[in-house]
């Protein structure tokens, strides 16, 4: 015991994890990561998977999405560990041979740091420095009610077209200039910086290596569609890529190409807002 600290276990395998901590009456409070704060989780916790959370014992907690389950002080940790694996390798689907361990004590608050919506491990208490600048200090979190769910790559053109294009014209003005913008759907981003003076578009579209969480969405078909279009694999650097010639595509061409990729690799069909990051901001 640490005076005014609390001891917390997390144990995950990519964005898949339970942390659990001691309260006051020695029981054991657990929670299971959910979709609210991490929307790429969707892929995993389809409503059979659900069902089986609430079969083992896990409850919604409305608090910040996750699923909540506590043990009581008599059990035994040998019990409470089987019961974690059970749920992560049942319900999550997590590969035993790629669970981690951390442990970690942490302020003593009605409502400490957790790392941000989208963040890895997004809805675990965490006070590490690097994810303070990411974390979220509430006692809830409500996500923000998503726009229409586009219909078809259409509406998701009509939707972002025109942003997507303008963005992508300001770096082709700006492109002796180090500029960049990041097109981000939460489980999965575009990024795009110009290289001058050859009047190339270098694009990268996030990959498993730079976010092990994208292993459950990145399936060989949404890899094969990205090497259609000419992204080559990880190795030069951490993400998917290509050059563009900027000389043959319009602004309007490249952003409908892009958007698309969001949608086909990323799931991206509009039900969540755009994040449009710039260098600025």
């Amino acid at each position: 015991m640490r005076p005014g600290r609390v001891g917390y276990v997390t144990v995950w395998d990519g964005n898949k994890y339970v942390q659990c901590r001691r309260v006051p009456d020695d029981s054991l409070h657990c929670e299971a990561g959910g979709v609210t704060m991490q929307p790429s989780l969707a892929a995993v916790l389809d409503p059979n998977r659900l069902q089986m959370l609430g079969n083992l014992g896990w409850s919604l907690d409305r608090s910040f999405g996750n699923y909540i389950r506590t043990f009581p002080a008599p059990m035994s940790y040998a019990v409470v560990a089987e019961q974690i694996l059970e749920v992560l390798t049942r319900a999550y689907e997590a590969n035993p041979t790629d669970l981690e361990i951390n442990t970690d004590w942490i302020a003593d608050i009605p409502c400490p740091p957790r790392n941000g919506p989208s963040q890895n491990l997004a809805g675990s208490v965490n006070d590490a420095p690097a994810m303070r600048a990411f974390s979220i200090r509430t006692c809830e979190f409500k996500a923000e009610p998503p726009p229409l769910k586009a219909e078809t790559r259409e509406d998701v053109l009509a939707q972002y077209g025109g942003i997507v294009a303008a963005e992508l014209q300001r770096l082709r003005i700006n492109a002796k200039r180090r500029v960049y913008t990041v097109f981000d759907v939460g489980i999965g981003y575009i990024q795009c910086a110009p290289k001058s003076p050859m009047r190339i578009l270098f694009c990268e579209a996030q990959s498993a290596e730079s976010w092990p969480a994208l292993a459950v969405v990145l399936t060989p078909q949404r890899v094969a569609r990205l090497q259609a279009a000419g992204f080559a694999a990880p190795g030069r650097s951490p993400n998917y890529w290509r050059d563009y010639h900027l000389d043959e595509m319009s602004d309007a061409d490249l952003a409908k190409e892009l958007l698309s990729l969001l949608g086909d690799v990323y799931g991206y069909s509009g039900s969540t807002r755009l994040m449009i990051k710039t260098e600025q901001f």
